[in-house]
């Protein structure tokens, strides 16, 4: 639900010209992961104080890791690896930066706005209107995440390392895909969760 996550799903599959088979094999997946047994419950049955902590001591945290390791990863490459890449990397380079800026704004925003005022006791209708003003300006925000992130989908190649990539440059496409696979369920939590109790 991140990047316009409010489309059909049948216009969204066609955009991204998946298949039948394909679309069976991820619903297969979704029934056996709905049969299996839960160890948590669902995000839509935690309140906002547990759903808040659990964004934060999840997504925010493992990101953020996350993005330090990938930061250190990504100008290693484009040093070591210049003269066989420059095109490609340098693209990298400069997308993974320009979200890791965007994700590092955002989450400050999360954590020392929005979080604190939805917990607040007593909201007054003034406070609600506040949270709803930010909230929208927070949904942009993941729009243009979502952007960013095709953006280095596409330049990656859906994460697939080029035939001259070392171990080091490996490591990077494979935390670069955990770091938009996490991205892709926090954004999915807050916007169909958290955030629509307050719209």
């Amino acid at each position: 639900y991140c990047c316009q996550g409010d489309r059909s799903l049948e216009s969204a599959i066609e955009e991204a010209g998946l298949t039948p088979d394909f679309i069976a094999e991820l619903q297969s997946a979704y029934s056996d992961y709905l049969a299996s047994p839960k160890k948590e419950l669902p995000v839509s049955e935690l309140n906002d104080e547990e759903l808040i902590d659990h964004i934060l001591d999840t997504h925010h945290l493992e990101e953020r890791a996350l993005w330090k390791e990938l930061d250190k990863l990504v100008n290693l490459i484009l040093i070591v690896h210049y003269d066989h890449g420059k095109e490609l990397l340098l693209k990298l380079h400069r997308s993974f930066s320009e979200l890791k800026m965007e994700l590092e704004e955002h989450f400050v925003k999360e954590e020392k706005e929005l979080f604190p005022a939805m917990l607040k006791e007593d909201k007054t209708p003034e406070d609600l209107a506040a949270i709803r003003s930010l909230i929208r300006e927070l949904e942009g925000e993941h729009d243009v995440a979502g952007i960013i992130i095709k953006r280095l989908i596409k330049e990656s190649n859906h994460f697939t390392p080029p035939e001259y990539a070392c171990p080091t440059m490996k490591t990077f496409f494979r935390k670069l895909h955990e770091l938009v696979d996490d991205i892709f369920l926090h954004i999915a939590k807050e916007n169909s969760v958290l955030l629509k109790r307050y719209q």
